[in-house]
């Protein structure tokens, strides 16, 4: 899987390098003004053009964050801790721009995070001790979504801006857990609605970069518990997040054609 989705970038960036100058550069001008509906208006922000209509664009986005105690400041209260923890997200995109700084697309999400607690002694105030040691887990997420993004070029020479992105998707997650004995899992179903900001820079014409992370989500999941390969138990229910965690950030680049 990780090599079709390297030679689907590959392909991407290799289509850019080759392309001439995009046809819509003839009549759009990136950085010129967006007129709004009403022009009547004197106090109004001023949308400039940074994502011409009829452009297509292919993306990736990457992020990665290690955990371990040993580099922690803030485990202080957690005696001979031994804990590490990494979690991976690659999500190539596509889409199409269907009018000016607004655009369509999907995304394909893959999520693989791991952790591991070899030892650790919690001490609270002398009264109360907690050991625990040889725990582990693991995820993987794979899922899709689809999304409409709208753009809002900030300068005159059309290469920064903000967007956000509607995002409908479906993502299934395996998580196991091992505790030294006969290992758990539960498999997670889950549809969701998000909202997510970002902001984007123009490098070169046709190759931007991007900072996004999402704030905020609506979702139904159904869970499942497993012990060994019986089934012991279901969670169905909804659920609701609105907050910055830095888990939910990620960077990407983005050719357009």
């Amino acid at each position: 899987m990780m090599r079709t989705i390297a030679a689907i970038f590959m392909t991407c960036l290799i289509m850019a390098a080759t392309a001439s100058v995009p046809t819509y550069a003839q009549t759009a001008v990136l950085g010129s003004e967006i007129m709004p509906k009403d022009t009547t208006r004197q106090n109004r922000f001023t949308n400039r053009l940074i994502a011409p209509k009829g452009e297509w664009q292919c993306g990736l986005s990457i992020m990665y964050a290690d955990f371990n105690s040993a580099d922690s400041d803030f485990m202080l209260m957690l005696q001979g801790m031994n804990a590490r923890a990494s979690l991976l997200k690659i999500s190539p995109e596509a889409a199409y721009t269907f009018r000016d700084n607004h655009a369509v697309g999907v995304k394909f999400n893959y999520v693989k995070a791991g952790g591991m607690l070899d030892s650790a002694t919690a001490d609270l105030l002398g009264n109360l001790s907690l050991s625990v040691n040889d725990i582990s887990a693991s995820s993987v997420s794979m899922g899709g979504s689809v999304f409409q993004r709208t753009y809002v070029g900030i300068d005159k020479q059309g290469r920064f801006g903000i967007f956000w992105d509607y995002i409908l998707g479906y993502a299934r997650s395996t998580t196991q857990f091992a505790t030294g004995g006969d290992p758990s899992y539960t498999v997670k179903e889950k549809g969701y609605i998000a909202f997510a900001p970002g902001v984007v820079y123009f490098p070169m014409n046709n190759v931007s970069v991007q900072a996004e992370i999402s704030i905020a989500d609506i979702s139904y999941a159904t869970t499942t518990a497993y012990q060994g390969s019986a089934a012991v138990g279901t969670h169905t229910g909804w659920s609701a997040r609105a907050g910055l965690n830095l888990l939910n950030l990620s960077f990407g680049l983005t050719i357009h054609l």
